[in-house]
C-alpha cells in the first residue's frame, strides 16, 4: 500500500500565552509543552513531536530592558523539521513584542513622530529605520489582521474615520484592533496569539 505524504505548512513557530507573563517564563520556559503544543503541524497523523532542546533569543521589553529568553524546540522525527514555542510576549521574527509595538502605534496614531513614538518606550532605538521598519510591517498585514478579526467577532467592525496617509492607515486599523480593551498593549498580546495561530503571521 502507498503511503499518504505528510502534509507540509511552512510554519515553524507556536505563539502560545503564558500565565505570569516574562517572570514566570523565564523560570520555566517548559511551562508552553503540553499535549496541544506536541502535536505536530507537518504530518497529516497528529502525532507527538520530541523535544528537542531550546534556543535562545533577545526579547525588547516596554521598560527597556533586552531579556535574552530560551525558547523550547521540538522536533518532528519524520520529516526532520522543527517547531519553536515561544510566549505571547514575543512577535515571531522580531526582537519588539507586541506590548512595545501596541504603544509605539498608539503614540504614532496620536501625532508624535516616528522615532519619537518608539522611543517613549525604547529610549536607545538608534534612528527612523527601526521605527518606519514596524510600521511597514503592521501596515503590510492590514488585510489579513481585518480578515482575522471580522472571524473572531460576533459584530462587525464599525467603519473608522478616513484620515489621509499612512498615520489615518495605523489609526484605523488600531481602532479596529483594540476594540473591547482599555489598553493597546493588552489588546496586541491577546491578538498577537490568535492572529499566528489563524494566518501564521505576526502583528509586524
Amino acid at each position: 500500500m502507498i503511503g499518504v505524504a505528510p502534509q507540509r505548512v511552512n510554519a515553524v513557530q507556536k505563539l502560545l500565552p503564558i500565565r505570569g507573563g516574562l517572570n514566570a517564563y523565564v523560570a520555566s520556559p517548559d511551562a508552553l509543552v503540553d499535549e496541544a503544543s506536541r502535536a505536530c503541524p507537518f504530518c497529516a497523523e497528529k502525532h507527538r513531536l520530541r523535544l528537542h532542546g531550546h534556543y535562545r533569543r533577545h526579547a525588547l521589553l516596554p521598560d527597556g530592558r533586552t531579556e535574552v529568553i530560551a525558547v523550547r524546540r521540538l522536533l518532528c522525527a519524520r520529516v526532520g523539521r522543527t517547531v519553536s514555542l515561544l510566549p505571547d510576549f514575543c512577535i515571531p521574527r522580531r526582537q519588539h513584542g507586541p506590548a512595545i509595538l501596541g504603544t509605539f502605534l498608539t503614540g504614532y496614531a496620536e501625532g508624535k513622530s516616528l522615532t519619537a513614538a518608539l522611543r517613549a518606550d525604547r529610549a536607545d532605538v538608534p534612528g527612523h529605520s527601526v521605527a518606519q521598519s514596524l510600521r511597514t510591517g503592521f501596515l503590510a498585514r492590514g488585510g489579513r489582521i481585518r480578515t482575522y478579526l471580522a472571524r473572531v467577532r460576533a459584530r462587525a467592525l464599525e467603519p473608522s474615520p478616513s484620515a489621509p496617509g499612512f498615520r489615518g492607515e495605523v489609526r484605523a486599523l488600531l481602532a479596529a484592533l483594540c476594540l473591547d480593551f482599555a489598553r493597546a498593549t493588552d489588546a496586541f498580546v491577546h491578538h498577537g496569539v490568535g492572529l499566528h495561530a489563524m494566518q501564521q503571521i505576526g502583528l509586524a
